[in-house]
C-alpha cells in the first residue's frame, strides 16, 4: 500500500470515530400533524396583510414533515411544514405576483414563518 492511501485510510478512520453518534435517551419526538392549518394560514394572511385583497389567492399545500426543532432550546420535537403560495394579481388581470411562504407548525400552533423552506424559524 502506498503512503498515500495510507495516510487517506487513517485519515478516514479517524473522521470515523471523531463522528458523535446521538446521545441515549434524546429520541426524536414528531408532533401531530396540524389538521387545522387552512384556517390557521388563511387568519394569520387576513391578520398580517392590511386589507384583504379581492384579487388574492392562497394556494396551501399538504403538511410535510419537517426537520426543524420545534422545542425550544433543547429540541426535544419536530413539527411539520406546509408551503404556501400567495398569489395577488392586477386588477384587470394581466399581472401575477407569486411570493412563496413556509409555515412551520407544532401541533396545530404556528412557530414560524419562512421565505424558504430549508430555513428553520
Amino acid at each position: 500500500m502506498s503512503k498515500i492511501a495510507a495516510s487517506f485510510l487513517i485519515a478516514c478512520l479517524i473522521a470515523g470515530c471523531a463522528s458523535e453518534a446521538p446521545p441515549a435517551g434524546h429520541a426524536v419526538v414528531r408532533s401531530a400533524p396540524p389538521r387545522n392549518h387552512v384556517s390557521a394560514i388563511t387568519n394569520y394572511f387576513d391578520a398580517t396583510i392590511r386589507g384583504v385583497d379581492p384579487n388574492r389567492e392562497i394556494v396551501i399545500g399538504t403538511p410535510q414533515r419537517g426537520a426543524c426543532p420545534m422545542g425550544g432550546s433543547t429540541g426535544g420535537y419536530v413539527g411539520w411544514v406546509v408551503p404556501v403560495e400567495y398569489k395577488t394579481r392586477t386588477k384587470d388581470s394581466s399581472v401575477v405576483t407569486i411570493t412563496n411562504y413556509f409555515f412551520w407548525f407544532s401541533d396545530e400552533v404556528i412557530r414560524g414563518v419562512t421565505r424558504r423552506m430549508e430555513v428553520c424559524p
